[in-house]
């Protein structure tokens, strides 16, 4: 889209999209010693550097759009991340002055009725959860937007880095580090299925972490309650396929036989498929390439001895992870909470040191190539259309997920000279007792 050319026409956009108001952007203005005779990108360009405007806000407003800024009471801020279904934003709401992450639909998504499940089917599952090691959803609403319905949640929002960020960061991860983030996201499992819900598809992207090393589960949008509504599960299985729901390289044999007749040992396999990537930096089948090879290896193959790929890791904690992955759910640990109080006394904090803004900068980069790419893919699925008669099939139409790896600058590290926080003894339900609520 053509970028406005000079400072007028920006800031004439600016006032529209109700950003600021017109005493407002005066002030900035006289504040920075800028004036409507200078290039547009660099009154953008200032604004963004002093934090009147963010670079997402500005980037649309140079773009010439105005438009999409708020959704009913929350100021869209910045991209903090994308996936398959649509956008995560760092949003305010403007009740409370409160920083929120906002889950947006995106348009093409909206328009596929399996995809708009599984986003209802995530909040919903979200709605029921409360815990400190589970992102909490607080919202779930559709409003009306210039092109049809805008479906969101709002989620809590963290200044955190997932699991496979934080390997691209430093490599393999301490074991008493590793440990500790497991037995976090451990308790906020067993939270989820003492609840009747199977998350399905825990990964190292779907475990965020905070500078504290405070881990927290994310994404739901796989889950099931074990008395979900018929079209909920069939819903997901138009679009994913009945027999293999969840991610190659951490999904548990058995659920690649049928994902909906599974139970929570299920993502326990997954969450020690998660600590073996910790562990080792690797996963656990890195010779095979494409899904088919990664999903034959989870049912038939052992992964390389956790000690052999590194031998600093502790024997105990590598008996503890292989037990997580047994092939047969009967020979795994049984609970979730089993697995907290197994990895609590070999799980020790680590400050991580990281530069969010280096992160969210990673993070935006990855949005825009994503968008490219579904922008591209829905223009060529519209030409195919147009020339042939339209599928009932949405699988036709729907742009797949861009394959995108997630890429961390080198300068942005783990501390691991940090003093080790103390175990917290008590017996209360928090994930630093080893156990959930």
């Amino acid at each position: 889209m053509t970028q406005t050319q000079n400072a007028t026409s920006f800031l004439d956009n600016l006032e529209r999209s109700r950003l600021l108001t017109e005493d407002q952007i005066v002030d900035a203005l006289e504040r920075l010693n800028l004036g409507d005779e200078d290039p547009a990108i660099d009154v953008a360009k200032a604004f963004v550097a002093n934090r009147v405007l963010t670079r997402l806000q500005a980037s649309r407003l140079l773009e010439g759009r105005y438009r999409g800024f708020f959704i009913d009471h929350f100021r869209i801020d910045d991209i903090l991340g994308s996936g398959g279904m649509g956008w995560v934003y760092i949003a305010t709401d403007l009740e409370s002055g409160e920083k929120v992450a906002l889950k947006m639909l995106c348009e093409q998504s909206s328009n596929d009725a399996g995809l708009l499940t599984r986003f209802k089917l995530e909040a919903r599952a979200g709605m029921q959860l409360e815990h400190e090691a589970i992102v909490q959803t607080k919202l779930i609403s559709v409003t009306p937007g210039l092109y049809g319905d805008i479906h969101y949640t709002v989620m809590e929002y963290m200044e955190g880095v997932g699991v496979d960020e934080l390997v691209a960061m430093g490599g393999a991860v301490a074991a008493p580090q590793a440990c500790h983030i497991a037995r976090y996201a451990a308790a906020g499992l067993h939270h989820a299925h003492a609840r009747g819900l199977v998350h399905r598809d825990i990964k190292p992207a779907n475990i965020l972490v905070d500078k504290q090393c405070h881990a927290k589960v994310l994404d739901f949008g796989l889950s099931l309650a074990s008395n979900s509504a018929h079209e909920d599960e069939f819903s997901l299985a138009m679009i994913f396929g009945h027999d293999c729901l969840g991610t190659a390289d951490y999904i548990a044999p058995e659920q690649v036989v049928d994902s909906f007749n599974i139970d929570r040992r299920a993502d326990i396999y997954s969450l020690g498929a998660t600590l073996y990537f910790m562990l080792t930096g690797q996963v656990m089948f890195p010779q095979y390439k494409t899904r088919a090879e990664k999903i034959a290896a989870q049912q038939h193959e052992h992964p390389r001895p956790i000690r052999e790929v590194k031998p600093s890791v502790p024997e105990h904690v590598a008996a503890i992870v292989m037990k997580m992955l047994e092939k047969d759910p009967d020979r795994r640990f049984d609970t979730a909470k089993q697995v907290a109080f197994a990895l609590e006394p070999l799980a020790r904090p680590t400050t991580i040191q990281f530069d969010f803004r280096q992160i969210l900068d990673r993070r935006y980069a990855i949005a825009q190539q994503r968008k490219a790419f579904l922008d591209q893919r829905s223009a060529n699925a519209s030409a195919a259309t147009s020339m042939t008669m339209c599928s009932l099939d949405s699988r036709a139409t729907r742009p797949p997920q861009a394959s995108i790896e997630t890429a961390i600058h080198k300068d942005t590290r783990v501390d691991n000279r940090a003093e080790p926080e103390p175990i917290d003894d008590s017996d209360d339900d928090s994930p630093d007792s080893g156990m959930a609520r």
